[in-house]
């Protein structure tokens, strides 16, 4: 089984061992040793589903971090919907299920409901299309399928992850979602010298100082759950 060390979970399942969106920060699929490693790996995600039948205790499980468990493929291989399938009767387990496609995702809230402890969470990091994200879903769609399945009874969360200066105003994001998002994360952009980004170590935390807190007072003001991860921890401390 794959563990994780984010704060927020203690597990995840790959499905598919690529992605289509080409996001511009993403580590795992544009530094080669991610890659490889996530190309190497041989497990079938349903068989791995499975073994949380058998765990007794309390796991939190992201479907997944490396690789979008809604590409388009998904419309006809239904390998994620397997997945979840097997999951939506381990109920003993939060399931979080992550996508830039939530729209697709949809079509699954039938086993998200069945198990009652599965959510639906989106990555945003800007309300409008931009070019970092060049072939994923738009961020309007993201946050509309959010809330065609909060006003469902299945709940929801999201990944302000990465923020990238100059694009991503993290406080923004939640004003526009917080009446259907419960739960955000909000994360660092990662490894910006070795993806060839123009951003130093401090122009990182002087826009996440400028933002991170006005984030985080509005999240509390709204009473949500957050998580601040530790990367992000890094440059603004503990707020």
């Amino acid at each position: 089984m794959g563990k994780t060390s984010v704060e927020y979970a203690t597990d995840q399942i790959t499905i598919y061992r690529y992605c289509n969106y080409r996001c511009r920060y993403c580590w795992a699929w544009r530094l080669p040793i991610f890659t490889s490693r996530i190309k190497r790996g041989k497990y079938d995600p349903v068989e791995e589903a499975r073994k949380y039948l058998r765990i007794t205790g309390r796991r939190v499980i992201v479907v997944s971090f490396t690789s979008d468990p809604y590409p388009w493929d998904e419309v006809d291989k239904m390998m994620t919907r397997r997945v979840l399938g097997v999951l939506a009767n381990a109920r003993q387990h939060r399931v979080l299920i992550l996508t830039k496609n939530p729209t697709l995702a949809l079509r699954d809230t039938d086993l998200m409901k069945k198990h009652g402890d599965m959510w639906l969470g989106s990555t945003v990091i800007s309300i409008d299309k931009n070019d970092w994200e060049p072939y994923a879903p738009t961020p309007k769609s993201r946050i509309l399928a959010l809330s065609i399945a909060h006003d469902d009874g299945v709940k929801t969360w999201m990944s302000i992850e990465p923020i990238i200066p100059g694009v991503t105003k993290p406080e923004e994001i939640i004003k526009e979602t917080w009446e259907y998002v419960d739960y955000y994360v909000l994360g660092s952009l990662n490894y910006p010298r070795q993806l060839k980004l123009p951003f130093t170590e401090a122009e990182l935390k002087r826009y996440y100082m400028e933002h991170i807190p006005r984030a985080v007072r509005l999240l509390r003001e709204l009473d949500k759950k957050y998580t601040i991860k530790k990367e992000l921890k890094r440059y603004v401390g503990e707020l």
